[in-house]
């Protein structure tokens, strides 16, 4: 099968490229800047990189039966909203018209929890309401209803996540969690006894992708992914530092926002989806960390309890 993944230099779109390009795939990644990720890309799996802006995608020679969309630009130092809405909304966009050009047969879409905004439910799944999005959660859900006005001709499936875990993951929660672990300074989170799985491993993720890529289905869907099971949030944070031999220090603060958990019963019945628990996320990140660190071979395997 053909496939083009967009973000290929990023830390989804990277692990997603090499995982079909090993399983057999022929695989385009598109990417914009070079990363560590993409280094792992082109080292790892036959791979063909094409350097682009989404803007022009549809200048990419050949077709492509199927598109994994994990390009995307979120929040960050610099960036408003009218970049955001440039890089998701209109690239997207962009990204539909050449679909149509190669007669693509499906499309997965890694949008994210931040659809949601302002969440007060307890557990979220795929009928809690959306409640003020930010700019970027707002521009995922854009994209998200501008493809399911077209899934009668480009079938779609819609991935809402949360905190990746993997190799070389950051900009989340427990990826902040574990730089000041190792740091040695006190990690500040509140309501500690409430549950908490929102996270899930990038592997689980792609063997997701990939089995999805095998059906035929029509029309559009979307379904919330996070961990199995639960464990505290202090629970998690100890865990996380045993993994990493790290004594933590623990400051409960004042919650800014009510806690919830994830349910991926959807994702799980309809689509396959079959996520580590989240004490085996944690010590599988655990390893992760200590590998992207340098550590030595048997103190990665100590992470996982092996």
């Amino acid at each position: 099968m053909k496939v083009l993944v967009t973000g290929a230099s990023g830390f989804v779109g990277a692990f997603v490229a090499r995982d079909l390009a090993a399983s057999g795939h022929d695989v385009t990644g598109v990417y914009r800047t070079e990363t560590r990720f993409l280094t792992a890309v082109a080292r790892a799996a036959p791979v063909t990189l094409v350097r682009s802006d989404l803007g022009n995608i549809s200048g990419i020679a050949g077709a492509f039966d199927s598109i994994v969309h994990a390009a995307a630009t979120s929040p960050g130092r610099g960036i408003d909203a009218r970049r955001i809405v440039r890089d998701n909304v209109v690239a997207t966009m962009s990204l539909m018209a050449a679909a149509e050009t190669w007669r693509t047969q499906r499309l997965i879409f890694c949008s994210s929890l931040s659809v949601y905004g302002d969440i007060t439910s307890p557990v979220v799944d795929e009928m809690t309401p959306i409640v003020n999005p930010d700019a970027y959660g707002a521009s995922k859900y854009l994209c998200e209803r501008m493809l399911a006005d077209r899934a009668s001709t480009l079938p779609v499936l819609a991935l809402r996540l949360p905190g990746v875990l993997g190799p070389g993951a950051h900009r989340n929660w427990l990826s902040g969690v574990a730089s000041r672990l190792i740091a040695g300074d006190a990690v500040r989170a509140y309501r500690l006894d409430a549950p908490f799985n929102n996270a899930a491993y990038v592997s689980d993720i792609s063997t997701l992708i990939q089995q999805a890529l095998a059906r035929t289905w029509t029309g559009f869907d979307a379904v919330v992914l996070g961990a199995g099971g639960s464990l505290t949030v202090r629970e998690a944070i100890e865990r996380l530092a045993s993994r990493l031999r790290a004594v933590p220090t623990i400051v409960e603060t004042p919650p800014p926002k009510p806690s919830f958990t994830l349910s991926s019963e959807r994702a799980m019945t309809v689509w396959g989806y079959a996520p580590l628990h989240i004490g085996h996320v944690i010590d599988a990140y655990a390893a992760d960390v200590l590998a992207w660190a340098g550590a030595p071979a048997d103190v990665r395997r100590e992470a996982v309890g092996d």
